[in-house]
């Protein structure tokens, strides 16, 4: 009889491909988080309301990766930022569903003016 084309899949063969395959998930898991911490955080200049600080690593800890926002918004399928920092938020834009507001609209996440702007000084 011809040895088989491809190796036996034994029981141990099988756990040892599903214990590489949890290591490699939990090791891909682990640098995703590392590298959504490692992120700036961004301060905006808010106008009289008082700077605006967004921090991706907060935002990546509760599952959020970069095309969500920066690619395509899940629920519209549209870019809510550029991938370059230009902080061109009006405050007439608080008032429409896009760019942070997307989100903090009350219902999804928080819309208190003071969690995001600081006060002045």
């Amino acid at each position: 009889m011809a040895a088989p084309r491809f190796p036996v899949a034994t029981p141990t063969r099988q756990r040892m491909a599903i214990v590489c395959a949890l290591v490699a998930l939990f090791a891909g898991l682990q640098a995703a988080a590392a590298w959504g911490q490692a992120l700036p955080s961004l301060d905006y200049r808010g106008g009289a309301q008082g700077r605006v600080a967004f921090d991706h690593g907060l935002h990546a800890a509760r599952g959020f990766v970069c095309a969500d926002c920066h690619t395509r918004w899940p629920a519209t399928g549209t870019q809510l930022f550029q991938t370059h920092r230009l902080g061109l938020t009006s405050l007439a834009d608080h008032s429409r569903p896009g760019q942070c507001f997307a989100c903090h609209d009350g219902k999804l996440a928080f819309d208190d003016c003071a969690q995001c702007h600081r006060s002045p000084g």
